[in-house]
């Protein structure tokens, strides 16, 4: 796996990736799953209080990304979603 989040609970998506741009997470899910499938796992804080990076051996953390706010299919089927940190 050259690239791969592993989400909170430690479900493994794969290949995927993630950008974090103007304080949005964004999600790239390449790896074959509907959208629907990728907004049941998203939409879980529990699952997304914690997204683990792997990108080609470099690991990153995002903590506390748990407002999905946008998720899209593209023509290809990739599923790119947008995540921001909840507000209290």
């Amino acid at each position: 796996m050259e690239q791969s989040l592993i989400l909170n609970d430690g479900m493994i998506l794969a290949p995927a990736h993630a950008i974090l741009a103007g304080g949005v997470l964004w999600v790239y899910l390449d790896g074959g799953i509907s959208l629907a499938e990728a907004f049941e796992l998203l939409i879980d804080p529990e699952k997304t209080e914690l997204i683990t990076a792997n990108e080609f051996g470099t690991v990153t953390e995002y903590v506390g990304y748990t407002d999905l706010f946008c998720i899209t299919r593209e023509e290809n089927g990739q599923v790119n979603a947008g995540l921001k940190k909840a507000v209290n």
